[in-house]
């Protein structure tokens, strides 16, 4: 969990510096619309403020740990900004760790959105959840 919390904390901080030492050669970053990105599409759109996490609080994770791999599943709640605006939401995410020289390196992660607050919040939506 050490791991993830410093790599949220550096997408807050948009540190790509430290982002830098916590992610993978390999990276293959999923979020919750479905595109992929790589490492460096995913440096790109911090460093370049594509989007921007305001919050991120991960929750109810769980840990599982396999000989040099780590898999975490959990929820995070997500408060982000880009071109079309802001959004508060809610992720299941997987992610998967691998241990490199000593250090825990975030591989593969996969997010899918399970709330809808967005919408609610910018008052266009029923409240319903999808």
């Amino acid at each position: 969990r050490v791991a993830e919390t410093q790599r949220f904390e550096a997408m807050m901080r948009r540190d790509v510096v430290a982002l830098d030492t916590l992610l993978d050669e390999e990276l293959t970053y999923v979020p919750g619309k479905g595109s992929i990105q790589s490492r460096k599409e995913f440096l790109d759109g911090i460093k370049k403020r594509s989007t921007v996490y305001d919050s991120i609080a991960a929750r109810d994770v769980r840990v599982r740990v396999f000989h040099g791999i780590a898999l975490a599943t959990g929820r995070a709640d997500q408060h982000v900004r880009n071109s079309k605006g802001s959004s508060k939401l809610t992720v299941r995410f997987t992610e998967v760790y691998v241990r490199r020289e000593g250090r825990w390196l975030l591989t593969a992660w996969e997010g899918r959105r399970i709330a809808a607050a967005d919408s609610v919040q910018r008052g266009r939506g029923s409240g319903r959840r999808t």
